[in-house]
């Protein structure tokens, strides 16, 4: 005879009703997402990757309304950034994360603004550089060891500086491709660190700027150990020689 689904009169089967089932749940303590210490840190990188875009979203916002200067708005903006693509540096929380889109939609987020800078990968202030006094020159590509700082006071000495850091900033980059690197990890600070100096000399468009953008953007999206095919690394390497020379004429 065939077990009925549901137990009955006739039926010797037990079952514990959900009155019961929920008597048993203790409601004074906390509900634990995690059973182990992994599960743990997994879970609060999470909360830490769901905190950096809620945050990135108020400092977009500030910045467009003017609450904050260029000034402040780019050191947190690198540091959040920075904060972003160090926590998916983890195999684990990046298996878990998968992309901006699947967390967007796993956790109902909508903070538009700080999609779109995290899709970018780069400060507005980089992206659409706006022109400001030297002293205030900021990196927006934070080291591991310390926060943007202002540059030195304006002088003949420190203009020739920047230009001679950006332009060996150009020779490194192109001489990185012709060692074949071609990983996300590898080329992306680098190529921060060009578009860095760059805005030290210059907040000017000149031929090919955009062009160094548009990599960054492309290298952001990538992950960290994606890489790039041997004809994007040709492409990138003459776009770059390009603007190294558009560049070089700019400042003659």
């Amino acid at each position: 005879m065939t077990q009925p689904y549901a137990p009955t009169q006739y039926s010797s089967a037990s079952f514990v009703s959900s009155a019961a089932l929920r008597s048993r749940i203790p409601l004074d303590e906390e509900a634990r997402l995690y059973r182990t210490p992994a599960q743990r840190d997994l879970y609060e990188s999470l909360a830490e990757i769901y905190a950096i875009i809620v945050t990135l979203d108020f400092v977009e916002k500030a910045y467009v309304k003017d609450t904050i200067s260029q000034q402040e708005y780019t050191p947190i903006c690198s540091r959040l950034l920075a904060q972003y693509s160090t926590i998916l540096k983890s195999a684990e929380v990046a298996a878990e994360f998968k992309d901006l889109d699947s967390f967007k939609a796993q956790y109902d987020i909508s903070y538009p603004s700080a999609i779109a800078r995290l899709r970018v990968g780069i400060p507005a202030t980089v992206e659409h550089p706006v022109s400001k006094p030297p002293e205030q020159q900021l990196s927006y590509y934070p080291t591991q060891s310390s926060t943007p700082q202002p540059a030195p006071a304006p002088t003949g000495g420190s203009s020739a500086r920047a230009a001679a850091d950006a332009t060996g900033n150009f020779i490194t980059f192109m001489d990185a491709l012709k060692l074949n690197y071609k990983a996300k990890d590898q080329l992306h600070p680098l190529l921060g660190e060009l578009m860095t100096s760059l805005n030290a000399v210059t907040t000017q468009d000149f031929d090919g700027r955009a062009k160094i953008v548009e990599w960054l953007i492309k290298l952001n999206s990538m992950k960290a150990t994606d890489e790039i095919t041997d004809d994007q690394a040709r492409q990138l390497l003459f776009d770059i020689d390009h603007a190294y020379k558009a560049f070089y004429k700019m400042l003659g």
